[in-house]
């Protein structure tokens, strides 16, 4: 997995589409000013991450609500992330971390390698991507 905290870094992203979405998304919040330690950092999930490993990160279980524990396949599921959104080949996670809104966004793209659970609990969750606006 590739964690990103500033627009250097985010330039080293192996995957051409979740860079472009990490770059845009530091410029969106201050580009050069974006501070990592004041808003939260950008989670790449890469083929071969475990659910353990990814885990082991973000403090809590991606699949499972982060007060009850129950995973996303359990009756009675409710996601601990804001939203999940499919943009191109990938998923959009965020969460939300503290009340000052500190958060994690997760990108997890939807190729051979990454956990089937963590793929299964996103298109089930994910929003469809928004239409491409006609052109004038």
């Amino acid at each position: 997995m590739q964690i990103i905290r500033d627009l250097p870094s985010a330039a080293t992203v192996h995957n051409p589409e979740i860079r472009q979405l990490v770059q845009q998304r530091i410029n969106d919040l201050g580009g050069d000013s974006f501070d990592a330690n004041e808003l939260g950092y950008f989670l790449v999930i890469e083929p071969e991450d475990t659910l353990h490993s990814i885990a082991a990160q973000l403090g809590f279980s991606i699949v499972a609500n982060r007060s009850t524990n129950l995973r996303y396949d359990q009756e009675g599921f409710t996601p601990s992330f804001e939203f999940v959104e499919q943009i191109g080949n990938c998923y959009d996670l965020v969460f939300v971390i503290s009340d000052d809104g500190y958060g994690i966004e997760v990108f997890v793209p939807n190729t051979e390698g990454i956990d089937p659970d963590l793929l299964r609990m996103c298109q089930r969750y994910a929003t469809p991507p928004f239409p491409d606006p006609a052109p004038p």
